[in-house]
């Protein structure tokens, strides 16, 4: 009873907000569903009043009675009425909240999908956990606030036609009353008890459900196609979807199959008091306190309000159901921002001396290891720094630090000697242009595809062209069907006139958007991985000139590349281990000497098939 009293404010309060999600949506609909509801629940009673007086008129006429005609007439013109009425409403109800539903779809994304652009950094896209929150906030505060729209009016309309009936009742036998009034409270209690098992269910297959999305996304996807089949993985990722829908399905069934015993029981108990209350009613009119016309009434009154109990406790179990899914749409609303933006932010002067980090280091969280460790750096204005290591050495990480998409654990990141962390993101990150290992491939046209680098210029072909021209890719473009205009979906394009490119076309086009932008550092994560040896000698050559007024951040693993660099930074384990020019680290025999001479005897001195087979 404490804990109810602790939670009945936020239950409350989630009631409020769902239904001022409702409100704005569609106020209209919203009042003109309240009217509707507001007549449905008024109708039964008025049915079987007009019901009541017309048994009660043929009764009499029975007995040699009479009964008007104008009042046979004006009953029967109220039951048309009724009737229409009982026909049309619902029609019109249904109508209201569809087109509510519509609109109340188009808010909750809107909003959803404006909180989640508002993460400046990546952290929580890195978290289990919060996916799990954005789709049930997707799916639960949409159904939600459906559901309680529906719910509701559900709940106002047998509220009316309870308080009726139950007046009826209570003006007939008060002990009847409270027999059907209090043989409502097990199935209040055991409604809310289902709904808070059908919300931990939803909870508990959240992962399993992701799992299924993956694997639906291996068997039907195009970007696993080619392997699934040159490896015959078809059968094996079916078997497991498969079973996890086995997994779902065994959950769902043992759910369903305790509702099941329970709402049995109900129906039995319900019954029970229905037949009780008959009896009763029956008893009354055998002895002669009740006439034909009563009988109807108080049959019909206790029927009516043991439905609308029934749909009065489902609809309290219904609320109780939403609040709970809704709470994931509040908790992803109030999730703070994972990358601190402070309120009064500095302009971004132009790069001008330079970058530099001082005693940064970096972790995902308290209970992980450390990737960076104390790392100290300096990369002058117009100059190009190579970051090289071996895999996990904290090269990634270190760049996701320096495009501000994680803040250092520790130490500091200085722009012209200012913190970053004193910058807008958005408006630091338009001085940055960057392209990752796994950069995007968009299910657009090519224009669009670059032009995704520079909002601004997006329609600017001239622009375009010219980052392509740099990333050696436009004449490739002018080859297409459409040109620029060519769509790169097999997906989404119109009578087959979508296409696809290679790996190395796709760099470069991921290349032309980086440098579609006006940046003044570039960072260039392994660009040169899908392209061959002309594409990267041309891309690197486009990229020098780039470099003669721009700073720049290369990370690659071929050393042929790195050389243009104007100084070379060797991470291991998180820290810099060595530190200058190609030349001085050749002289110091270090690391860097150790990976560049196993690199360079690889293209000369590396055994053929021939000589390992004759081993």
């Amino acid at each position: 009873m404490l804990d109810e009293l602790k939670h009945r404010p936020r239950f409350l309060l989630s009631i409020f907000h769902m239904l001022k999600l409702v409100w704005q949506a569609y106020p209209t609909a919203c009042i003109g569903t309240f009217i509707i509801t507001i007549f449905q629940g008024l109708i039964p009673l008025a049915n079987a009043w007009v019901t009541k007086v017309l048994f009660d008129g043929l009764a009499k006429l029975l007995v040699g009675g009479r009964m008007s005609k104008e009042q046979l007439i004006w009953l029967l013109v109220v039951q048309a009425m009724l009737m229409v009425a009982t026909a049309m409403l619902p029609n019109l109800s249904n109508y209201l909240n569809a087109e509510l539903g519509r609109r109340l779809t188009v808010l909750i994304q809107s909003t959803v999908y404006q909180k989640i652009n508002r993460f400046e950094g990546i952290a929580h896209f890195e978290n289990p956990k919060v996916y799990d929150t954005i789709r049930l906030a997707q799916e639960g505060a949409e159904q939600s606030s459906k559901q309680t729209l529906h719910v509701l009016t559900e709940l106002i309309q047998s509220l009316v036609t309870l308080l009726s009936f139950v007046g009826v009742l209570f003006s007939f036998n008060l002990f009847l009353a409270n027999l059907v009034l209090f043989a409502a409270f097990p199935q209040l209690l055991v409604q809310l008890k289902l709904g808070q098992q059908r919300f931990g269910l939803a909870f508990e297959l959240s992962p399993v459900e992701r799992r299924k999305f993956y694997y639906s996304f291996l068997l039907a996807g195009v970007q696993a196609a080619k392997e699934v089949r040159l490896f015959g993985l078809g059968q094996y990722f079916l078997h497991k979807l498969l079973k996890l829908y086995k997994q779902v399905h065994q959950a769902e069934r043992k759910q369903q199959q305790r509702e099941l015993r329970w709402e049995l029981g109900l129906s039995i108990f319900s019954s029970v008091v229905a037949s009780i209350a008959f009896i009763m009613v029956v008893l009354a009119a055998f002895s002669r306190k009740l006439t034909l016309g009563d009988i109807t009434l108080y049959v019909s009154a206790v029927s009516s309000v043991q439905d609308a109990l029934s749909q009065f406790i489902s609809g309290v179990a219904g609320i109780n159901e939403s609040i709970l899914f809704h709470s994931y749409y509040q908790d992803l609303l109030a999730l703070p921002p994972a990358l601190p933006v402070q309120s009064v932010t500095q302009l971004v002067p132009k790069l001008s001396s330079g970058l530099e980090l001082r005693h940064v280091s970096f972790r995902y969280s308290e209970q992980q290891p450390w990737i960076l460790r104390d790392v100290n750096l300096k990369i002058p204005a117009g100059s190009c720094l190579a970051l090289v290591g071996l895999n996990g050495a904290g090269k990634t990480t270190l760049v996701k630090l320096l495009t501000r998409l994680y803040d250092p654990s520790e130490g500091q990141i200085l722009w012209d000697g200012i913190d970053i962390r004193e910058f807008q993101p958005s408006e630091y990150r338009q001085r940055i242009g960057t392209i990752f290992q796994d950069f995007m491939r968009y299910d657009l046209t090519v224009r669009e595809n670059i032009g995704l680098g520079n909002l601004a210029k997006i329609d600017d072909i001239t622009c375009i062209q010219q980052a392509a021209q740099q990333a050696s890719i436009h004449d490739d473009i002018m080859r297409l069907p459409q040109g620029y205009e060519t769509e790169l979906s097999r997906m989404f394009a119109e009578e087959e006139q979508g296409i696809d490119l290679s790996g190395g076309q796709w760099q470069r086009v991921a290349t032309a958007r980086m440098f579609s932008r006006s940046a003044d550092l570039l960072i260039l994560d392994e660009p040169t991985a899908a392209l061959d040896a002309q594409a990267e000698y041309e891309l690197y050559s486009h990229f020098a000139q780039l470099m003669l007024e721009r700073t720049g951040v290369l990370i690659s693993h071929r050393f042929s590349t790195v050389r243009m660099a104007d100084t070379i930074a060797v991470l291991q384990d998180g820290r810099i281990i060595e530190y200058g020019t190609h030349e001085a680290l050749i002289n110091n025999q270090g690391t860097y000497a150790k990976l560049y001479n196993m690199q360079a005897e690889s293209y000369v001195s590396s055994p053929t098939l021939k000589d390992l087979r004759k081993l």
